[in-house]
């Protein structure tokens, strides 16, 4: 892994060193005439209130630059309406999980500049592959439900789109320094110096009157809340825009390698109020049978760690051919490549493939055997759209080309007992993955009177899950999935500042390659999961054109209201959401600590989602939002271990709470600004079968925020700021699967400057 910190002083000291061009730092301020284009990105789904009948929130420029420090994306999302998340490492940096409305972000449709972020064969999202991307972003919307999200996987739960919007009319150069300090239950150790953040930017301002540019370096460590759940974060973003009378093109190249500890196991529930315990880090556990200490315990290796990179190149081009028709354009090119080292000291040689039968003569079974699965991707696409303004509304036509391969295999690390000569290259699983993703869409915002506009809209999918060049097994398969997604709102503008609409979305959703085949998984028993074609001769054939797991079926109904003044804004919207055959948590996770889902016959979401803002006396501002929900099995049957068979008819879904709630409270004046602010979380079950053993606790947490900006001197800005998270060191659990809980850190305060010059 490439050190940073060096990299980055050479960086600022290049900065220094040249003189900026002549006149530049002279720069008169940019004539309206050359941003005919919009200065900031324009996706196609972005929605606009007063217009658009979705349920969304947005944070805006002054939102992420107040609250962003070094947390990663879900940390900071977590205020915003039906939002939860959690890490794995405790602390919010690293591996973290944003739920909304209860559904998991593999259910999330993800974008950056409206490009798709989930992962094309099992949908997730890897925050910790984005490390500092909110300091090159310039706004977020999320929209709630099916939403406009016309790119990436069907949005399900809701889609998060982060703009990027990092350059500047003037030129300048930025320092960031931020340190983490983490109170521990064991007294010793309390506020240790934890995590760490440096970083350094430069905006070139206008140059040439047509061009701008930016560069930014950072990392970002941390030792984690739990024991060996570290990361050795490494970031880069550099952009170039060029400004033409009737065109915009940008270019962005922005990832960073990482290296992190592994903790994707969650704890048992009887940790959660112990100081020492709950920091641990294990690799399997079995509890007493009380339920109150552990029968037997395996602690994680310190070994077990990561490292991967996935650097993404966007080309974003805006072309205004007449005052009526506008193309878009987007390429973008991302590779991800990597590596994972977790134990495997229960495999034996048939696990592992080893023996006679492949050519490897051995003794007896490997010893405290370390497996590396290796991870490569590539994947391409192109997103063109036209938006044609005829007078009564606006008419955007739309398609997505992606195309997707994949590399995966597995090796042995290290093990003891292996035989003389062993290649140390030796894959003991390897296979190829395939996904192409073709969709055109027709979204049409029509007006039928100055206060009424109707929305209508029409997607249609077509992708494909392949398997190619498995090496032992030889499973190979196509499996293509076609889909129509409509979608029909209104829109109804009352009075200059009260606004209502509704809306209602069929949606369908592919399951993800790991419901069809864990292929990395084979070497210890994960077999396809199709339709058992033929048994004669002693082998197994599946029916590849039969999987087991069906496609997600959505029907999603909202209707809500919006009002904004001056110094009052608020909404409240109601959601009904249908499903035939869900993806459910089974409360239940594999070797790697990921949920493991099935179809549920018939499911239900309801809630009602409230959020407002009111300017007080006092230069304060108060802002808060409430989502009461009932998320319940309508229809479904499974089969316990036991071959039984259970009705959960009526019970409540796993990992959905039924209510949720925040309230910031900020103080605001020329150089200061102050935040109070509290998030309650209210009681769910992390399976489905009501288990009160398995329910994870309500908690509440209160965190602070504190910006000062210094008086400017010599032409420098310097903001200092203060944060002081989990302030009465609540000792909570914020999610689990099944019996395994995640614990979320004690107090811990973040201190740091930033510098402007």
């Amino acid at each position: 892994m490439v050190k940073w910190s060096a990299g980055i002083s050479l960086f600022v000291f290049m900065l220094l060193s040249f003189p900026p061009p002549p006149g530049l730092a002279q720069q008169r301020p940019v004539p309206d005439t050359v941003y005919q284009m919009s200065p900031v990105i324009i996706t196609a789904t972005q929605a606009r209130e007063r217009e658009t009948p979705v349920t969304f929130t947005d944070l805006k420029p002054r939102d992420l630059h107040e609250r962003y420090s070094m947390q990663d994306v879900p940390v900071l999302l977590s205020e915003l309406p039906s939002i939860t998340t959690y890490s794995e490492n405790g602390n919010g940096i690293g591996y973290n999980y944003v739920n909304l409305r209860g559904f998991d972000q593999r259910r999330v449709s993800v974008m950056v500049n409206g490009i798709p972020q989930n992962d094309p064969e099992d949908h997730g999202v890897y925050w910790i592959d984005f490390p500092d991307l909110l300091a090159s972003t310039g706004e977020i919307q999320v929209q709630r439900g099916a939403g406009t999200a016309f790119y990436g996987p069907a949005a399900i739960g809701g889609s998060i789109n982060l703009v990027t919007n990092p350059f500047s009319g003037e030129p300048g150069i930025t320092l960031e320094s931020y340190f983490g300090f983490q109170q521990f239950g064991d007294s010793t150790r309390s506020f240790p110096l934890n995590s760490r953040k440096l970083a350094a930017s430069f905006t070139s301002g206008l140059v040439g009157g047509r061009y701008m540019l930016y560069g930014r370096l950072g990392t970002i460590t941390s030792d984690g809340y739990r024991t060996n759940s570290w990361v050795d974060l490494n970031s880069f973003f550099f952009g170039a825009v060029r400004i033409d009378p009737t065109m915009t093109t940008r270019f962005h190249f922005f990832g960073g390698p990482l290296q992190d500890g592994l903790a994707y196991t969650g704890l048992p529930k009887f940790v959660k109020g112990d100081p020492r315990l709950r920091r641990q880090n294990l690799a399997s556990w079995e509890t007493a049978p009380d339920g109150q200490g552990y029968a037997s315990f395996t602690e994680r290796r310190p070994q077990e760690t990561e490292a991967f990179s996935q650097p993404h190149y966007e080309l974003i081009h805006e072309w205004k051919l007449s005052p009526t028709l506008t193309l878009y354009n987007t390429l973008f090119y991302y590779t991800g490549e990597g590596y994972f080292d977790y134990d495997a000291s229960w495999a034996d040689t048939t696990a592992l493939r080893l023996g006679s039968a492949y050519g490897i003569p051995v003794q007896g079974n490997p010893v405290d055997a370390l497996v590396r699965g290796y991870v490569g991707n590539r994947q391409w696409g192109w997103l063109p759209r036209a938006e044609i303004d005829h007078g009564t509304g606006m008419l955007t036509v739309g398609a997505e080309v992606r195309i997707h391969r994949s590399t995966h295999w597995g090796k042995i690390s290290y093990a003891g007992n292996l035989p003389s000569g062993f290649d140390p290259d030796y894959h003991f699983y390897e296979y190829n993955g395939v996904r192409d993703i073709f969709s055109l869409y027709a979204h049409e915002i029509y007006r039928v009177r100055e206060d009424l506009s109707v929305m209508a809209s029409l997607q249609v999918v077509r992708n494909r899950y392949g398997i190619r060049n498995e090496k032992y097994l030889g499973n190979q398969f196509d499996v293509p999935y076609l889909f129509a997604n409509p979608r029909l709102g209104l829109n109804y503008n009352i009075t200059p500042e009260a606004s209502m609409y509704l809306s209602a979305a069929f949606t369908s959703r592919e399951p993800t390659m790991r419901n069809l085949y864990a292929a990395e998984d084979s070497y210890f028993g994960a077999t396809p999961q199709f339709r058992v074609a033929d048994t004669s001769g002693g082998r197994i054939r599946y029916d590849f054109g039969d999987p087991l797991a069906k496609p997600e079926r959505l029907l999603d109904l909202e209707i809500g209201g919006r009002y904004h003044a001056a110094a009052l804004e608020g909404g409240v919207s109601f959601y009904l959401m249908e499903f035939s055959d869900e993806l459910i948590k089974s409360g239940q996770v594999d070797i790697f600590g990921q949920p493991v889902t099935g179809n549920a016959s018939r499911t239900r979401h309801l809630g009602v989602e409230m959020e407002g803002s009111a300017a007080l006396p006092w230069n304060l501002q108060l802002s808060g939002n409430l989502t009461l929900s009932s998320n319940r099995l309508v229809h479904y049957k499974m089969l316990d271990d036991s071959g039984k068979l259970d009705t959960l008819d009526g019970n409540p879904i796993a990992g959905f709470p039924d209510i949720l709630g925040n309230l910031r409270l900020t103080y605001r004046d020329n150089n200061f600004t102050g935040s109070l602010v509290l998030k309650y979380v209210g009681p769910f079950y992390t399976d489905n079968f009501k288990n009160p053993a398995n329910r994870n606790d309500a908690y509440t947490l209160c965190n602070a925020e504190l910006l000062y900006v210094l008086p400017p001197v010599a032409g420098t800005e310097v903001e200092l700021r203060t944060e002081v998270r989990n302030i009465f060191n609540v000792l909570y659990f914020a999610s689990g699967e099944g019996n395994a809980f995640f614990p979320g850190a004690e107090r811990n305060i973040v201190v740091g400057a930033r510098v402007k010059l």
